[in-house]
């Protein structure tokens, strides 16, 4: 379920699982979550917040059903996926992640695509299509690693081990820390805050200038 709301200047996503379950980023979710996000575009908020519940963030793609795809549901899963993440690279609010637990797969993907990521000392990350033998259809090879030191990434893609907070933050993936989810939310409050005192024009032109820039990048 996602469940969004704006309050002043700040937009509010959160990725709440069925119980027991975690935010699979299948073709349901990815459709509404795109459906959120284009109506939270429009909105006054110039900040962004994106929250996963449930000691999870997202783990990416369900992978029964992928093992069930053809090679046409496959492509249209993946342009799904990119849909989703281009469109949080064009929108005009700054988007926050917000993890507190694991982020796996295209999860990791899709906190990629915001602007900044925080997380809880608990978290932990993954990558593990070497280890199952296949290639995100997400463009994480590309978006995540633009993201992190060189030598960053190629340990956590080419061995698919799970990697704590702290790994992520040395190579220069996550903004910052904390030692739990309440600490988080004052450490994106108060950059939510610092946002937002300036003027939406400069937000946008510097969000979209950095986004160019990073994907010049070879």
């Amino acid at each position: 379920m996602i469940k969004t709301r704006v309050e002043g200047l700040v937009a509010y996503v959160d990725l709440v699982p069925a119980e027991g379950q975690f935010t699979l980023l299948d073709a349901e979710n990815l459709k509404q979550i795109i459906f959120a996000l284009r109506k939270l575009e429009d909105s006054p908020a110039k900040v962004m917040r994106i929250h996963g519940h449930g000691g999870c963030f997202a783990v990416g793609a369900d992978l029964k059903t992928l093992n069930i795809y053809s090679g046409f549901d496959a492509k249209w899963f993946s342009r799904l996926g990119n849909t989703l993440f281009g469109l949080m690279r064009s929108m005009p609010q700054i988007i926050i992640a917000e993890i507190d637990g694991f982020c796996m797969g295209g999860g990791v993907d899709f906190s990629s695509a915001c602007d900044f990521r925080f997380a809880t000392a608990r978290s932990k990350f993954a990558h593990p299509g070497s280890k199952l033998g296949i290639i995100t259809g997400f463009g994480g090879t590309q978006s995540v690693t633009r993201q992190m030191k060189s030598g960053y990434a190629n340990r956590f893609f080419f061995s698919g081990e799970v990697a704590p907070a702290s790994f992520m933050y040395e190579a220069g993936f996550l903004t910052g820390i904390a030692d739990n989810s309440e600490e988080m939310d004052k450490l994106a409050t108060a950059l939510a805050e610092k946002i937002n005192r300036k003027p939406r024009h400069l937000l946008t032109s510097f969000k979209s200038s950095l986004d160019t820039s990073k994907r010049m990048q070879v």
